[in-house]
């Protein structure tokens, strides 16, 4: 690729809960290092064949779910649910026989057996989620990125091929002009010369960026699909008078304690008016806020440490470098990691009792 621009400054953009940080500029490489670059294309392309996502199935449950991924797709919402349905029962089942024997010889051995079949069934339950979340990436034709360790090439990350398109192509045009926003300044530069300009940036800071990114695209599916409700509901409801709270609850969109919504436990024709998303998100209170930026149950934040876990390993203030195309490929990524999180955890609950923070 010849390339003859630097590029600079690169930082999170100024929305509410996340700092932003600098990162030093560089020039890009010499013409001489394009066999370089070629042969790391080359080298990250055939890493793409099959599944790439950087954590591996720990359970029977998970690994199975991966065969039926690579071979028999059409069965893989079925087993997912048949699944499902299977380890809440073990769970219950354990559980109540453990409550029956309290006061019994074998109150200790039946507490001890649930503990350990609540463990069992919490990993399989993770890795159904991760599978579910890699079936839907591989629905709009995107491989997750691999370990970091497989994509660079002598100092230098990149990530190919990009599907910048596919990434975007999951979120409404509302959402995805915030989308656009986050991660580094000026993201969506359509100078190719720019876009594959070389900077110097450490991993643990491209981990902090992935990781705040899972939480924006997890924030706007929620927040995204309450005021599509909100605004469903005025529409269809603006001459009554009562709460909104239980279609938002029927919807799995998160409310506070109290049962209020983000315009608190008003009747519809007193609730405020938005002309758009955007300004819904940014008058958001801060309890709601919070409340959609965070996964409502334990098995998705642990989800989420141990993907990043598998994905950037050990955290390190090692400098790579890599460009502004494969950094924005991180973001888009992540976000649509968080979006389909929210799914997941919306369809796993409704065959499986999640356990809630």
């Amino acid at each position: 690729m010849d390339c003859v621009c630097s590029y600079s400054k690169i930082s999170l953009p100024q929305f509410r809960r996340f700092s932003s940080f600098n990162l030093q500029s560089s020039t890009l490489f010499k013409n001489r290092q394009k066999k370089n670059s070629l042969a790391l294309t080359t080298r990250c392309s055939t890493l793409f064949n099959g599944l790439t996502a950087p954590l591996v199935p720990t359970t029977e449950t998970g690994r199975l779910l991966s065969v039926f991924m690579q071979n028999d797709k059409p069965l893989f919402n079925g087993f997912v649910e048949k699944e499902l349905e299977r380890l809440n029962y073990m769970k219950n089942d354990a559980l109540l026989r453990s409550v029956f024997s309290m006061g019994t010889d074998e109150a200790i051995l039946h507490r001890r057996i649930s503990e350990m079949i609540k463990l069992e069934c919490r990993n399989a339950v993770e890795d159904i989620m991760y599978m579910f979340i890699v079936n839907k990436f591989s629905q709009i034709g995107v491989h997750m990125v691999p370990k970091l360790s497989n994509c660079m090439c002598n100092g230098r990350l990149e990530i190919f091929p990009r599907r910048d398109w596919e990434l975007e192509s999951i979120h409404s045009v509302e959402v995805l002009e915030m989308v656009k926003e986050i991660g580094w300044e000026d993201m969506n530069k359509s100078n190719v010369k720019d876009s594959w300009g070389l900077t110097q940036v450490q991993k643990d800071q491209i981990r902090h960026v992935y990781g705040a990114s899972i939480l924006y695209g997890y924030f706007f599916k929620s927040t995204s699909l309450r005021y599509h409700l909100e605004q469903s509901f005025d529409k269809t409801y603006s001459n009554l008078s009562f709460p909104r709270s239980w279609l938002l609850k029927q919807k799995g969109v998160p409310l506070s304690d109290t049962g209020s919504t983000s315009v608190g436990p008003v009747s519809l024709i007193e609730g405020k008016k938005y002309d758009n998303f955007r300004s819904y998100v940014t008058n958001l209170d801060n309890e709601i806020m919070i409340m959609c930026a965070k996964p409502k149950f334990k098995e998705a934040k642990s989800l989420i440490e141990k993907h990043c876990s598998a994905l950037f390993g050990n955290e390190s203030n090692e400098e790579v470098s890599t460009s502004f195309a494969s950094l924005k490929r991180f973001v888009l990524e992540a976000v649509a990691f968080g979006s389909f999180l929210w799914d997941a955890e919306d369809h796993v609950r409704k065959f499986y009792q999640l356990e809630e923070f």
